[in-house]
């Protein structure tokens, strides 16, 4: 039995914690009816969810009645960013990075199955990226959660990807665990990761994994960009760049 079912209230704030994940989620606001399916919960029990997390300031209503994201949900998140280490230890070089390739850098930590994107800086000259900090993206398409698990124990990758629940984003992802095992075998290999197209088209990233002196993963950077400038960049210029900024954050680490 899950112990945390017999803590009184779980149930209810499991229930909270979900709208909130779903409606930051979204990409745009959505109405009560939404939410109410995509929770697959009544519209009351939704509508007493909202008007709780609404009275809180967790989230927000427009005229249209449609949802957002609330100023003290977001005050809460900004201020763990604020704190985290990994991310003000990082900032300095990921900018030096981005500025040096002129592409979209991320920074992602590891969250449960999946990886989040805990900042984001963007390229100078435009591109068009659904990602943005708070994004979640998954342990076995994108170019950092390849690197988280390329820098896991060999002993326990098998264990890893038997949790996860592998589906394709794209035409190019990777959906079965051999091939997605035989991937991971060559960002060990080779010491980086790539997203060929396999979680968002028309976009490939180059991701690297931060050590802290233990030798486990402190959080993980990816170098994102149109298809057609992966093709053309000088890949080894590209590469050198990467892990001097990876080596640089690492040093400070210590």
């Amino acid at each position: 039995m899950d112990k945390s079912s017999s803590v009184p209230g779980t149930a209810a704030f499991q229930k909270f914690m979900r709208a909130l994940q779903v409606v930051s989620d979204q990409p745009h606001s959505l109405t009560i009816g939404t939410l109410a399916k995509t929770l697959a919960l009544p519209r009351p029990t939704t509508h007493r969810i909202v008007e709780a997390l609404l009275a809180e300031g967790m989230l927000v209503s427009d005229h249209l009645d449609r949802l957002g994201l609330g100023p003290r949900f977001v005050a809460l998140a900004w201020r763990s960013l604020e704190t985290s280490d990994i991310r003000a230890v990082a900032q300095p070089w990921l900018i030096q990075l981005r500025d040096a390739l002129d592409e979209t850098v991320h920074l992602a930590v590891r969250n449960g199955l999946e990886m989040v994107y805990i900042d984001k800086l963007e390229a100078h000259r435009t591109v068009r990226m659904a990602s943005r900090v708070g994004t979640r993206v998954s342990l076995y398409s994108s170019s950092v959660g390849k690197a988280w698990l390329a820098a896991q124990p060999l002993d326990a990758l098998d264990g890893w990807l038997e949790q996860l629940d592998l589906r394709p984003f794209t035409e190019h992802t990777r959906v079965s665990r051999e091939s997605i095992h035989n991937e991971i075998a060559t960002t060990r290999q080779r010491g980086f990761a790539i997203d060929d197209q396999e979680n968002e088209l028309d976009i490939c990233c180059y991701g690297c994994a931060i050590l802290d002196p233990r030798g486990t993963v402190a959080g993980c950077i990816s170098v994102s960009m149109p298809t057609y400038r992966f093709v053309e960049k000088d890949k080894a210029a590209t590469l050198t760049v990467i892990r001097q900024c990876v080596n640089q954050i690492q040093q400070r680490l210590l």
